[in-house]
């Protein structure tokens, strides 16, 4: 299946090509990104990637009264090509990351999406501080940044979605989708239950199992 991954920047340029290759490896075919108005070097960045065709992006201003995520999301979701069959809806400060040495992405979701009832699947959060850094370093992201809170940690509770884009009518907020027809389900294959309080995005469980989503909120 061909993988994407799907995301809004801003500022993001110390450590963007970090991201990307990381994903690369994994084995994820490209990115559509949407720049909100970087003024870091990102947006010559991406536009270099994109000659490369690395990366497809285009500009995402800020709209009056609204957060420019979703307006971008929809962007995404109108224009993807019918090729790619799942796009990763993730951060750039969010890392995919296969729980097992031996576990590859496109594996692990061709398993999960050979069902053809499935549209979505949910994966957790785990969240990661500052590893006591004060003040920015050096180095990779996912070098410098090594310490995370434990699994039962409340905020683990939220996901991230990966999802067959023709099946998406949009998305009620960045991290849970609004799906035309078909399953939404939990990374152990299991029909998704949401958090009895606080419903969109938010799972009844926190499992890491297949693979998670890292996530380095200070970094």
């Amino acid at each position: 299946m061909r993988i994407y991954i799907a995301a809004i920047i801003k500022d993001e340029c110390s450590s963007l090509l970090e991201w990307i290759a990381y994903h690369r490896v994994l084995g994820v075919d490209g990115f559509i990104i949407a720049d909100n108005g970087s003024r870091d070097g990102s947006r010559e960045l991406l536009s270099s990637l994109a000659r490369l065709d690395i990366v497809t992006t285009f500009d995402q201003p800020t709209l009056v009264n609204q957060k420019p995520q979703l307006p971008a999301y929809e962007h995404i979701l109108r224009s993807c090509p019918r090729d790619i069959d799942l796009l990763a809806f993730i951060d750039a400060d969010e890392f995919l990351l296969p729980l097992k040495s031996d576990t590859k992405l496109s594996d692990f979701f061709s398993e999960k999406f050979q069902d053809e009832s499935v549209s979505a699947i949910a994966l957790n959060w785990s969240n990661f501080g500052s590893s006591g850094e004060l003040f920015a370093e050096e180095g990779l992201v996912i070098e410098r940044f090594t310490y995370r809170a434990p699994q039962s940690f409340n905020v683990h509770h939220n996901f991230k979605s990966v999802v067959k884009p023709e099946r998406v009518n949009r998305f009620h907020n960045p991290h849970y989708a609004d799906l035309r027809s078909g399953r939404y389900i939990d990374v152990l294959g299991r029909d998704l239950v949401l958090h009895p309080r606080y419903g969109n995005g938010v799972s009844a469980d926190v499992i890491w199992s297949g693979v998670r989503v890292n996530h380095y909120a200070v970094k």
